[in-house]
């Protein structure tokens, strides 16, 4: 798994998240957002864009990768067939 730097805290008491944080952050919230709207929870979706709101995630941002590839996660299937190859 690929090394995030950490959150620093600050005097204030609050915290300053690293660009690669909050971009890991921002593709998890718009996955699980995708999913939910699935099922359509609206409690679950207003609790997502309240948090949104807090760490200011909101308009217009550029596309980001998926949270596999930001944390450099191997794709399940193909560690399988990996797996598989080696034993054979």
């Amino acid at each position: 798994m690929r090394q995030l730097p950490k959150a620093i805290p600050e005097l204030d008491g609050g915290l300053f998240l690293p660009r690669q944080v909050v971009d890991l952050l921002e593709v998890v919230l718009d996955e699980h957002d995708r999913m939910l709207q699935a099922g359509e929870r609206r409690e679950s979706r207003v609790v997502l864009g309240e948090l949104r709101e807090l760490l200011r995630m909101t308009g217009a941002r550029p596309s980001l990768p998926s949270a596999r590839d930001q944390l450099g996660l191997a794709d399940p299937q193909q560690e399988m067939l990996a797996r598989n190859l080696t034993r054979g």
